[in-house]
């Protein structure tokens, strides 16, 4: 391996809470690709963000983004990945991505805005600890609105309604990127036909797509309720000390078991938030689908909660 061979060459950059954790896993999963260690490293975060690690951040150089990517001696994957989905909104990403010497592709999955918006809001509420247990949705809102609540530094939930007007952050990528070198899909066209929707991913990276013929498509990183938010809190402590790898997958699996139930969806005054939140998205929507020549006519009717599925 020459000294940079190791750094990605593909890149799932956006946008949270759309599908990205299971697209990484379904690309990883190709004998002729490799994803990193951790699927999001978030090495090229802006500092101030609520992900920064200043020990493993491009401001101190590419040695603990090499640890990400312990390739096996002896193996040349064609695709090498990894999937931070918030890069999307952040300048050190727009700026180092589209220069490393790999010159990545980046893939950007977009959802309809407002259930894009419920899903972080359950995600960061009951996965995580950002958003407080007994802060209900219209809370949220009113507060993401008003600037009110921190959300303990998550500027993902601090600006969730500014950053589902994607094509405000996608336009730049492209004058960074080329659009060549980035392909943009929505969650629609990801759950109607999963193994078409990755065949589509493989063939753009040069992939064999036939190996998804006969593939599973396991589902990754979904939402879950806890059934005791103490507990919660206790998880969400413990998991962020632990090392990745088998020992915390175990551990991981043990707790879900334990203490999650799947979540039951938003209810009917959630349901009334979710479509009043839609109208205000028309304009941003309107212009992404004429700059990135995108079929948004899924978006009228998307169910909020909605995962995905295995492709029958």
């Amino acid at each position: 391996m020459t000294d940079t061979s190791w750094l990605p060459n593909f890149i799932i950059a956006g946008a949270p809470k759309a599908g990205t954790s299971s697209m990484h896993a379904w690309i990883a999963d190709h004998p002729d690709a490799f994803g990193s260690r951790e699927k999001e490293t978030y090495f090229f975060v802006d500092p101030g963000t609520h992900m920064y690690r200043p020990d493993a951040h491009v401001s101190g150089g590419l040695k603990a983004y090499r640890e990400q990517f312990p390739i096996p001696e002896g193996t040349s994957p064609s695709i090498i990945l990894e999937s931070t989905p918030a890069y999307l909104y952040y300048d050190i990403a727009l700026a180092q991505i589209p220069d490393l010497p790999t010159q990545p592709r980046c893939l950007f999955i977009l959802r309809e805005p407002a259930a894009q918006i419920y899903s972080l809001y359950t995600y960061f509420r009951d996965n995580w600890s950002w958003i407080p247990g007994d802060m209900d949705f219209a809370a949220f809102i009113a507060a993401a609105r008003e600037g009110s609540h921190d959300f303990n530094g998550n500027e993902l939930a601090r600006n969730a309604i500014a950053y589902a007007k994607y094509v405000d952050y996608l336009i730049p990528w492209r004058e960074r990127l080329g659009a060549d070198q980035m392909m943009v899909m929505t969650f629609n066209e990801f759950t109607a036909d999963q193994a078409a929707a990755t065949k589509r991913v493989a063939e753009w990276l040069g992939l064999d797509p036939a190996f998804y013929d006969n593939y599973t498509f396991p589902r990754e990183n979904e939402t879950y309720a806890p059934r005791n938010r103490a507990l919660q809190k206790v998880n969400v402590v413990v998991r962020g000390l632990l090392p990745r790898g088998a020992i915390y997958e175990n551990l991981r699996g043990i707790y879900r078991k334990l203490n999650t139930r799947k979540p039951t969806g938003p209810v009917e005054d959630e349901k009334a938030l979710i479509n009043s939140l839609r109208p205000e998205f028309a304009e941003a929507n309107a212009r992404l689908a004429a700059e990135f020549g995108l079929d948004l006519s899924g978006w009228d009717v998307e169910r909020a909660g909605a995962e995905p599925r295995p492709a029958a």
